[in-house]
């Protein structure tokens, strides 16, 4: 009786571990989530996004790659085994706030902003293994905000400024 008491408390305690990290991620439930992680189309040219990137998540230097002909996005850092690196898609499109980033073909947004109209999707990869570089599928940013984050730990970091590519 005692034992299966005990494996009650325990199947509890393990539900509550495994929901936790998808609420704290984002709103979206996980088949949604991987529904948005649409691929990229670049296949060769790939640059980094300038400043602030890259940007120091969970004490982990974390880049975020654009195509250079089309706006697919990636984010890549070094990763310690039981880690993950995720990236984040805003739900809304945007469009150009000035003339300034019509001009440049790439804007940034605030936490707020993207928030404010609709939230986000995201695209995770776990890491299991040695140490090493790991990177996110490479999904469709065309006029949708995309940034980093990192699970080191079990503790989740985002970056605070949001990329936009217009392309």
């Amino acid at each position: 009786m005692r034992f299966k008491r005990g494996r009650r408390v325990l199947s509890a305690m393990a539900a509550m571990l495994v929901a936790v990290p998808l609420t704290v991620l984002a709103g979206a439930a996980p088949a949604q989530a991987a529904a948005k992680c649409v691929g990229g189309t670049e296949l060769i040219a790939w640059g980094q996004v300038g400043s602030p990137y890259p940007v120091t998540l969970r004490l982990t230097t974390t880049y975020l790659y654009t195509g250079k002909t089309s706006a697919a996005a990636y984010a890549r850092a070094w990763l310690p085994n039981g880690s993950y690196i995720s990236i984040d898609r805003s739900i809304a499109r945007f469009e150009p706030k000035d003339a300034t980033e019509r001009n440049n073909g790439h804007g940034w947004r605030t936490n707020a902003e993207v928030a404010n109209s609709g939230g986000y999707d995201y695209c995770e990869k776990y890491h299991a293994g040695a140490s090493a570089y790991v990177e996110t599928p490479r999904i469709d940013g065309s006029h949708h905000a995309v940034r980093p984050c990192l699970r080191i730990n079990g503790i989740l970091q985002c970056a605070d400024k949001w990329y936009l590519d217009f392309d």
